[in-house]
């Protein structure tokens, strides 16, 4: 299962990148996620990737996605936030 999208955000006509976690190994994540994402364990042994921002660790579990916006930042969404915030290209 491919599991990166091309993402139209509403109403804007430019492209998002998004992937999709589910637990790939680290040769497989995009260099974007590579560069700003580390994985670990929780205290109950739920797999999780931590992303640090200046507002202070967002946790992405299994299932969520991580979307790449235009100015480089990242930010991440449930499966149900993204398919309601964007368009699937």
């Amino acid at each position: 299962m491919n599991s990166t999208l091309t993402l139209k955000p509403r109403p804007s006509n430019a492209a998002l990148i998004a992937w999709q976690f589910t637990g790939q190994p680290l040769y497989e994540w995009p260099s974007w996620v590579q560069s700003s994402c580390s994985l670990q364990r929780s205290d109950d042994g739920q797999l999780e990737l931590r992303h640090e921002r200046q507002s202070g660790a967002q946790i992405v579990y299994l299932g969520e996605w991580l979307v790449h916006d235009l100015d480089g930042g990242i930010c991440f969404y449930t499966d149900a936030e993204i398919r309601k915030e964007f368009e699937i290209a």
